[in-house]
């Protein structure tokens, strides 16, 4: 079986090669800004958009020697999201650089994506520029090759997740619970439409802005909790810092992450700060699992008040020695 290609894979591949890919980056000013010798002096996932009223991140934010800022928005096969204030993502990005110009700056939304996702006319002309897959597919060399050429085919063959009645009734109960006893926690919307879960879901994720406090000198962190994890001994509740993976081996673990029952190790390519938490069955009946259920909610719960009140001493520990 194929494994799937996520946007956020997508994002690190993009962020390291315009950063550190000669080739690549002179094919996306080329594309973007039309002078293949600017330079890329700083580019960082997930920033805030700007624009009055408007919540969400940018994919990627790139700032060049040249002085202008390219918000890019990175898309496999997935719709535009919407806020719950009904703000699709592709006029967030218009508001955020219009806001940016309105302050005296240079600023082009950016849409990178397959040719068959910009050709089918999903909003592809409401950015200022688009760059294809397809593109900058020559730049690239081994596994971020590989990975690039796996997200063309993924695109020209979309997912349809299979509904699991099951699952979906699983995620229903855990969120109205969630909502109901641990009102703190705010649970990201179900990214598919009319409630359907497909069997493969095992993973809860939580609304970082309205969780999590965001540090100054940190990745943006992301939080999950999962019902499984076939890649660790244990399913957990995490918070990951993208990026920093190398650090688990020599990161000092904060005495008050550890006296919660935290610590830490590589997430993919994060570093996660983590809390073992119950194995949970989304195939069971959720009242048969609810003591489970409410004990991983009590250890994001723990984390979520460490992080919110200790994750300004990460920036210190967490440096390379």
């Amino acid at each position: 079986m194929t494994c799937r290609i996520y946007e956020h894979q997508i994002d690190a591949l993009l962020e390291r090669n315009i950063l550190a890919n000669a080739a690549f980056w002179a094919r996306f000013a080329q594309i973007t800004l039309s002078d293949p010798n600017i330079r890329a002096r700083q580019a960082k996932r997930q920033t805030r958009h700007c624009g009055p009223n408007h919540t969400g991140s940018i994919d990627l934010e790139i700032v060049t020697t040249c002085g202008t800022r390219l918000l890019v928005e990175n898309k496999i096969d997935a719709g535009y999201s919407v806020t719950r204030q009904g703000d699709p993502q592709p006029e967030r990005y218009a508001a955020s650089a219009a806001t940016l110009r309105a302050k005296g700056a240079k600023a082009l939304t950016v849409l990178v994506a397959p040719e068959i996702y910009v050709s089918a006319g999903r909003k592809a002309n409401t950015f200022d520029r688009t760059v294809t897959y397809e593109a900058l597919l020559p730049a690239l060399e081994a596994e971020d090759r590989l990975m690039l050429e796996a997200a063309i085919l993924q695109a020209r063959t979309p997912y349809e997740p299979a509904p699991n009645e099951k699952s979906a009734q699983f995620f229903h109960e855990y969120q109205a619970f969630a909502n109901r006893r641990f009102p703190r926690l705010f649970m990201k919307m179900n990214p598919n439409g009319m409630g359907v879960r497909p069997t493969e879901s095992r993973t809860i994720y939580f609304d970082v802005p309205k969780t999590l406090r965001l540090w100054p000198g940190l990745p943006r962190p992301r939080m999950s909790l999962q019902c499984r994890d076939s890649s660790a001994p244990s399913a957990s509740v995490k918070i990951m810092l993208g990026g920093w993976p190398s650090k688990a081996a020599s990161i000092a673990v904060p005495q008050s992450l550890s006296a919660i029952g935290g610590y830490v190790r590589p997430a993919g390519r994060s570093l996660g700060i983590v809390i073992d938490t119950p194995q949970l069955d989304t195939q069971t009946p959720f009242e048969a699992q609810i003591d489970l259920v409410e004990s991983g909610l009590i250890s994001a719960n723990i984390l979520v008040g460490w992080w919110n009140t200790h994750g300004h001493i990460i920036p210190s520990i967490g440096k390379e020695s």
